[in-house]
């Protein structure tokens, strides 16, 4: 018995001598984009249609480290395939394109928290009753939380896409006019 326990103990005495096991690094926590220089960054998703209406969401969320306020509506641009803006009317509301009641909030003031998030939306027909010219065709968005800051340009992704499929285009048709909805909490 006393030959077993002095190979056991000439192991303990070995294993203490070295000090523990060295604790492996932690593992790096996976990093998002980069925050935009802005503060924020905006998103959209989705892109609704039913009879020929269609609704697109805005995401803005605050990836930076202090409160960021923000009153109004988005300030927008519709680029086409080339980057080129597009000769769109971006009114506030829905008024004009179809009667969309939650899209006729009054703007009322958000300060978003860090990791906070504010929506908007887009609202347009796609119509096509003029022949003489091309249907106008949104593939992105040029977008500020309001007029004077900076704008954030991207493609609007279809809802749950991930970045796998088509993106979503803004098919204006011949109808010129995009509905904007003011930012709001969820």
């Amino acid at each position: 018995m006393i030959g077993r326990l002095v190979p056991l103990a000439l192991l303990l005495a070995v294993a203490a001598c070295g000090g523990p096991p060295p604790v492996p690094p932690p593992a790096p926590t996976p990093s998002g984009p980069p925050c935009p220089a802005g503060g924020v960054d905006i998103a959209a998703e989705g892109g609704e249609a039913a009879m020929g209406l269609r609704v697109l969401k805005l995401r803005m969320r605050n990836c930076g480290a202090t409160p960021y306020p923000v009153s109004g509506y988005p300030d927008l641009e519709l680029l086409d395939e080339d980057g080129q803006v597009l000769d769109v009317e971006v009114q506030r509301g829905s008024t004009g394109i179809s009667r969309v009641d939650w899209f006729e909030a009054p703007p009322r003031e958000v300060t978003l928290q860090p990791g906070d998030t504010a929506t908007s939306g887009l609202v347009w027909r796609n119509t096509y009753d003029d022949t003489t010219e091309p249907p106008q065709v949104g593939t992105r968005i040029a977008v500020a939380p309001v007029a004077g800051r900076p704008r954030l340009t991207f493609r609007p992704e279809p809802a749950g896409a991930g970045g796998t499929a088509t993106p979503t285009t803004i098919d204006l048709g011949s109808t010129g006019v995009v509905g904007v909805r003011a930012w709001t909490t969820p």
